[in-house]
């Protein structure tokens, strides 16, 4: 990661609880406020980009209708998952945008804390639990983080209600604290405002550095528990772990954590890179016209306003499954259906442009690309302080390649030799490992075994 033209240090205001308060929180730029021609020129390519990104996304959505309805009425390859069990006790739970609202329709409670990275960033970490275990027997149990992926947030560990992994893992007596990384669903930062380019000035490299830590810490300080710590990751949240543990990146965190599951490990990329038309669309842009379409700061967050203004309608659940299905080429088959709608209340949210061009056009060695590793170095990335392993890998995720990333930990990681483990589930795609009806009956008991060894 390239270094900073300067730092600024700024005492802790935010978190007198945060791990870095006997540190100061170290901002990547000059904190001064920008000119006012810097500002007008901001406010100008967030206006232009918003207008260009309104068109873009128009054009998907009308793509997006025709792709559903060609398979849909077309192909007729709609076939949807015998439901076994509800995922809630009410049938039509109500569209809630509060995520406990879904958590106390199943018996459990979350605790909202707030967690300030080493780069000024506040993070919104949910602590998940039974209510009718006290505080001291809660404490007697092994903390697990769990981080989201690309665009999601912690809701979707928890969306599928009793059929939820993070439900799963609760029940079984882990003591869960579901994360989320920087912006989100509401962005804020120490010093910068949202409508400040030097805010959204970062991408999975900061994202693995002070996120993941920071949350980690937080959570071993209010726990104050005296072990090792287990983390569940999904698609971005896997690359953030496997840069953090890496010894490539730099950060030695080993000591935090001994066991690491990987949903949908978003290591080597997948052939769809190479086949979405707005994939090919974004990377064909030369820099100068991406930064106009697509602006310095927020990526598009016109996807946000909209959720914001449209959760609660009927529509809401099938617009956004008919648009990310296109894009992502993945389907809703073997969820289900009546929980589609509040899968997709706690999604997209609010990530830099910065971000979306290290996914989605990767150059100078960094970003994703088909059949290549996030980590360029051919030699070793992990060592023998390196937590365990469990990949869970889908057969049709074509997002990403999970046997190449299965190929390396065989052969080309000789401290990893019988501390890892996959399960590959052949009819599995990139978000199946989250929401796939019968999930926990394939998964849930290798998975207990393996965090609980």
């Amino acid at each position: 990661m390239n270094s900073p033209s300067s730092n600024h240090r700024l005492p802790l205001m935010a978190d007198a609880s945060s791990p870095f308060t006997n540190d100061d929180i170290i901002i990547n730029d000059n904190s001064k406020r920008l000119p006012f021609i810097r500002r007008v020129q901001s406010l100008l390519l967030i206006w232009i980009s918003g207008f260009c990104t309104f068109l873009f996304i128009g054009f998907i959505f009308v793509f997006a209708l025709v792709r559903f309805g060609y398979h849909r009425w077309v192909l007729r390859d709609h076939s949807y998952a015998k439901v076994t069990q509800n995922g809630y006790e009410i049938l039509h739970p109500e569209s809630s945008a509060d995520l406990d609202y879904y958590a106390q329709l199943i018996g459990l409670k979350i605790d909202v804390h707030q967690v300030t990275t080493e780069d000024g960033f506040v993070l919104t970490l949910q602590h998940l639990y039974n209510p009718t275990i006290d505080q001291r027997g809660r404490s007697k149990l092994k903390p697990i983080l769990l981080i989201h992926g690309l665009m999601q947030s912690s809701g979707s560990f928890l969306t599928s209600g009793y059929k939820s992994l993070a439900f799963h893992l609760v029940s079984n007596g882990h003591d869960v604290w579901m994360g989320n990384n920087r912006c989100g669903f509401n962005p804020k930062h120490l010093i910068f405002d949202s409508n400040d380019e030097r805010m959204w000035n970062w991408d999975l490299n900061e994202m693995a550095k002070f996120d993941i830590p920071a949350m980690v810490e937080k959570i071993i300080a209010l726990t104050r528990y005296k072990y090792k710590i287990s983390i569940m990751a999904h698609s971005q949240g896997t690359t953030q772990c496997v840069y953090l543990f890496s010894k490539q990146f730099g950060v030695n965190f080993n000591d935090k954590v001994d066991k690491c599951v990987l949903l949908a490990p978003a290591v080597y990329g997948g052939p769809l890179l190479n086949s979405q038309l707005f994939i090919k669309f974004m990377r064909g842009l030369p820099d100068w016209s991406f930064t106009i379409f697509f602006g310095k700061n927020s990526f598009m967050p016109i996807l946000m306003h909209l959720r914001r203004f449209t959760y609660k309608l009927n529509s809401f659940g099938f617009s956004s499954y008919v648009v990310f299905s296109y894009l992502f080429a993945w389907n809703d088959y073997l969820w289900d259906k009546s929980l589609r709608r509040i899968h997709f209340i706690f999604s997209p949210v609010y990530v830099s442009v910065k971000l979306m061009n290290w996914w989605l056009r990767s150059k100078n060695g960094q970003g994703f690309e088909e059949g290549k590793p996030i980590i360029k170095d051919p030699n070793s990335w992990f060592t023998k302080d390196t937590p365990d392993f469990f990949l869970l890998v889908g057969g049709k995720d074509d997002l990403v390649n999970g046997e190449l990333f299965i190929n390396r930990l065989k052969n080309l990681e000789p401290h990893m030799h019988s501390r890892w483990q996959y399960l590959k589930i052949d009819n599995y795609s990139h978000l199946d490992v989250l929401w796939a009806d019968d999930l926990l009956d394939k998964v849930g008991g290798t998975l207990l075994n393996f965090l609980q060894k």
